[in-house]
């Protein structure tokens, strides 16, 4: 396996793990909303759905492209040097 290889399995093993992680705070945010449609929950202290689709949204989308374009990020990184 050359180095090329190796560097990318490691960009869509962490477009991976940022993917499932923007899909986390969606739910997260999905939660919320729930939450504060039940009645009798007015708990001031929780956290606004929007700051989970803030984070939630870039991050799904950023890993995303770094799974699926992770060629084109190696192809960036290992440009051929030859005349």
């Amino acid at each position: 396996m050359k180095a090329s290889d190796i560097f990318g399995v490691a960009v869509r093993t962490i477009g991976l793990f940022i993917l499932l992680y923007g899909l986390y705070d969606i739910w997260g945010g999905f939660d919320t909303i729930v939450e504060n449609l039940l009645p009798g929950n007015s708990d001031s202290e929780s956290a606004s759905s929007l700051s989970y689709f803030a984070f939630g949204v870039p991050e799904f989308i950023i890993g995303t492209l770094l799974f699926f374009l992770a060629d084109w990020v190696v192809k960036l990184a290992y440009r051929d040097h030859s005349p």
